[in-house]
Parts: structure tokens; sequence; C-alpha cells
């Protein structure tokens, strides 16, 4: 499967007070109008003009789709213990622009996709997941689980497997392996390069 699907579709798709077992059935169907209109949305950013207006909308999008905060924190796993707050704050910046240059970079070849909701099922006594299908421009389905939590503002994506594949488990190995050979400053400077990369300010 193209690498192009998996990363856009890390970007897609998040509590309602009350008892988890009264809240499960609404959230359920709450989360399904969730995924359906946030990924029209998403569809529609992909077919905007390339640009700084485009990275605008999509920097937006993300704020609102994803907590990208508990994202760069899951993505990080146990490597945040024992750091400072200088690190910790210079990382979840780092992530974040990491995110939304890298990504949005990618879309102009990322057209003719459509996708499908189906229905949603609970993880967890947090946690939905929601079954996608994301269908290409030759008409080849993939499956895409979104998990998503509720959230004050309603919903957040937790983490999106494509084919099986966790992506939020794929980052956090990745982090890890850099973390491990170069510490949390090396992890920072990496993802600041690989950003300046593609945004041509290398």
């Amino acid at each position: 499967m193209p690498l192009l699907v998996r990363t856009c579709l890390v970007l897609a798709v998040v509590l309602v007070l009350g008892s988890p077992h009264a809240l499960r059935a609404d959230a359920s169907a709450d989360a399904v109008a969730f995924v359906t209109v946030r990924g029209d949305e998403m569809l529609g950013i992909l077919d905007a003009p390339a640009g700084l207006t485009r990275r605008d909308e999509f920097s937006r999008w993300l704020d609102e789709v994803f907590d990208l905060e508990m994202l760069a924190t899951l993505a990080l796993g146990p490597y945040g213990q024992g750091a400072s707050e200088a690190q910790l704050a210079a990382y979840r910046e780092a992530f974040a622009t990491f995110i939304v240059v890298t990504y949005e970079a990618r879309f102009d070849t990322f057209s003719g996709y459509s996708f499908q909701v189906g229905q949603a099922r609970p993880m967890n006594n947090q946690d939905i997941v929601v079954r996608t299908a994301i269908i290409d421009p030759a008409g080849s389905t993939i499956p895409v689980d979104f998990r998503i939590r509720p959230a004050n503002s309603g919903f957040h994506v937790i983490d999106i497997a494509v084919e099986g594949l966790s992506m939020l488990k794929t980052q956090r190995d990745e982090f890890a392996a850099v973390v491990q050979r170069s510490g949390l400053d090396g992890l920072i400077a990496s993802l600041n390069a690989r950003t300046a990369a593609v945004s041509g300010d290398n």
C-alpha cells in the first residue's frame, strides 16, 4: 500500500459526561457522524491548491480533529519521563510542525480517493473504533480503523490503523529508535531537520 495513504490517514478524525455504559450507545452514533463530516472536510482540503492557505487550513483542521499534544505524548512513550519542561515543549512544537508540513506536502499526489464510513464499536470504556474503507482511484479498497476518544469538545483521534497496522505504534517505534540512539534532543533535531527538508528551509 502507498505510504501516502498510511500517513495521510494518520491525520483524520475525539467526553461526553455520564457513565461509560450510558455514554457508549450515543457516542458510537456520534462517532460515526464525526468521522463522516471530518473526512469530507479532509477531502476538501486535499483538493485545494497547494500553498500556505492550504497548509493553514490543514493546520486548523488538525487542531480541531486531533489532540496533538496527547498524540505527541503517546508517540514519545516512556522517553518523556525525566525530560525537562523545555525539552518537552520543544518536542511538542517540533512534532506538531512535522505533522503539518510533511503530511500536507504529500497532498498533491493524493487525489481521486474516496471513503465509506461503516459501523462503530466500543474498544474499551473510553475509546470507540469506527471502521471505514478508503477507495483508491483504481477501485481498490483499503480498510481503515479510526480509534477516537470522547473529549470535552466532542471527539479527538487517538490512533488510526491501516490494514491492521497502528500508525501510533509505528511512530512510537520509530521515535524510540532515535531516542535510544541520540536522546530526546536528537529526536527534536531529527524532526526539525525533516520538516525543513520538506518545506525547503534546509
